[in-house]
């Protein structure tokens, strides 16, 4: 690494395309072996990407032609102004009866269900299998499950 220290930059985006601008630079960086250390996105924080780079000109010369970018003005920000959207919560503390999550790993993968207990002691949840014949209840572990829709109107 050179003495040159590397800057977060914000890049004002079209609401929604946030990922998709991230993965055209991802490319292009890939291709021209530039100087940028990563490029985040938030789901809290729409309309805008986050690239961390050594200057603005290196990620000038990225965004050229991109479709959805709004604003040329790359804009300078500190890391402060966004830790507090880094910070991620464990699933557990997410989770709350009456969600629907998808089970991630092991022998039920792919099938969703709907959550009926949240057991924070254990980080375990129990599940009934929306595609059971006859109600089902499983525990499985919290870290096995993906929120598809919350009733906190979160995820």
């Amino acid at each position: 690494m050179s003495a040159e220290k590397y800057k977060l930059f914000a890049i004002k985006t079209t609401v929604g395309q946030e990922r998709n601008v991230a993965r055209i630079l991802e490319g292009r960086i890939k291709g021209e072996n530039a100087e940028v250390a990563s490029i985040l996105t938030l789901p809290e924080v729409k309309g805008y990407i986050f690239v961390e780079a050594k200057n603005k000109e290196v990620i000038n010369a990225l965004i050229q032609g991109i479709r959805h970018i709004k604003s040329k003005p790359i804009i300078p920000i500190d890391i402060k102004e966004i830790s507090n959207h880094l910070v991620e919560k464990p699933i557990i503390d997410m989770l709350s009866e009456g969600d629907t999550v998808e089970i991630t790993a092991g022998p039920l993968k792919g099938i969703t269900g709907k959550v009926i207990r949240v057991d924070k002691a254990k980080k375990e949840v129990t599940v009934e299998l929306s595609e059971a014949a006859f109600p089902l209840p499983i525990s499985v572990s919290a870290d096995q499950v993906r929120i598809l829709s919350s009733q906190k109107g979160g995820a």
